[in-house]
């Protein structure tokens, strides 16, 4: 060990408040789990509301080496840290886009993690101090058998909620500057053409050619969280309504959230409503394919990809560089690509009608994920990691 390094030795997680289909509960046992594996002694840890004296308690009486959230901890209404106050380095693990995480390059106790590397790049930009990447993973208990594989009572599963993004690009044209809306339609249409830029790169970019306009827009007068949130939005639902429309000839069972069902009326599209996480994961054993869109994830992984391969399900998902450098295109995993939607239905069609070719890619695909993209591997990585950078 570096002489620089510590040993990690117990490690607080806390429960999210909350969590929409109990993702962030999920994950934050399985990663505590394996972290235990590791000999990292972990307590789960929840904070009440209204007492929050107990929550408190077990921390000061016993103070671990850090603290440990998915998705925080951002700072109070008076900008205060909870880690500045306790004086206890704070591992932020964000699952999601860093849209609502700027404020965690304010405090340098806050450890950040991201599923994709151009955030890590991102928070670097914004001078953030301790950075690391990981991705997505999943449990290891989670593998299903070689029998499971073969007779399964969906053929095509996507899990995902509806976006009306042509509400959301009308409403951008209606309340922002023409040259600002303008700008954003350039950033979507650069982010869904290509497999490695950003929608956050992409509207930097459009950005600063509309600002060097004579009636540019003031950079100082846009709310960028804002920005970037109906952005993201749009491409989110533009490429998942775009992915569902190309299929014509298989049924689909689509579950999630959907404002209207006008704007999914093919016939054979047939809606779900949202189901809790560990009763996606159930499905994901029950299906032949699992879709997986996640156009705004340029340079990592989302956690669909890895739960459906370990759950029994070929995967066809967007491609990235990370997912380019972990996986095999037609060995372990397929890939879509924007605007190449023809090859998609095509793809179903192979795959559905030779069995034995799915379930070797199914199979080959399982393999890699035990071995590389397990919460025990990213504990692993974490652990050493964290070592590095909390010197005593």
């Amino acid at each position: 060990m570096d002489s620089n390094e510590i040993t990690i030795d117990s490690i607080d997680l806390f429960m999210p408040p909350r969590s929409q289909y109990g993702v962030l509960h999920h994950f934050t046992k399985k990663l505590g789990e394996a972290l235990q594996r590791q000999g990292v002694i972990c307590r789960l840890l929840e904070a009440q509301k209204d007492n929050p004296k107990p929550f408190l308690d077990q921390i000061f009486n016993n103070p671990p080496d850090c603290t440990l959230s998915f998705n925080g901890l951002l700072p109070d209404d008076q900008g205060r840290f909870f880690c500045d106050m306790i004086n206890i380095p704070h591992v932020a693990c964000l699952v999601d886009s860093p849209n609502h995480f700027f404020d965690l390059v304010k405090t340098p106790l806050t450890i950040i993690t991201c599923a994709d590397r151009f955030f890590c790049d991102f928070f670097g930009s914004m001078q953030a101090q301790k950075v690391f990447f990981m991705p997505h993973a999943v449990e290891k208990e989670l593998e299903t058998s070689e029998a499971s594989l073969y007779d399964r009572p969906y053929d095509v599963v996507m899990l995902s909620s509806y976006i009306d993004y042509e509400r959301i690009r009308r409403s951008w044209h209606q309340h922002y500057p023409a040259v600002l809306a303008k700008a954003l339609d350039e950033a979507a249409e650069i982010t869904l053409s290509d497999q490695k830029t950003s929608y956050i790169e992409a509207f930097v970019q459009t950005l600063d050619r509309a600002c060097r306009k004579p009636n540019g827009p003031d950079p100082r007068t846009i709310n960028f969280v804002e920005t970037l949130d109906v952005l993201e939005d749009y491409i989110r639902g533009k490429d998942r309504m775009a992915l569902l429309q190309s299929i014509n000839d298989f049924k689909v069972d689509l579950f999630g959230f959907y404002e209207s069902p006008l704007h999914l009326s093919k016939d054979n599209i047939v809606l779900h409503e949202a189901v809790p996480f560990t009763q996606a994961l159930e499905i994901m054993k029950k299906s032949k394919i699992v879709l997986n869109s996640c156009p705004t994830i340029k340079n990592g992984a989302h956690e669909r990809i890895f739960a459906g391969i370990l759950s029994g399900a070929l995967v066809i998902t967007s491609e990235n560089p990370y997912l380019n450098e972990n996986f095999q295109e037609g060995k372990d995993i397929v890939f879509y690509r924007h605007k190449k939607w023809d090859a998609v239905n095509e793809k179903i069609a192979q795959y559905l009608a030779e069995e034995k070719e799915r379930i070797q890619i199914v199979k080959n695909g399982m393999r890699l994920v035990k071995q590389n993209h397990t919460w025990d591997q990213r504990a692993a990585k974490l652990i050493e990691y964290l070592g590095k950078v909390l010197q005593k």
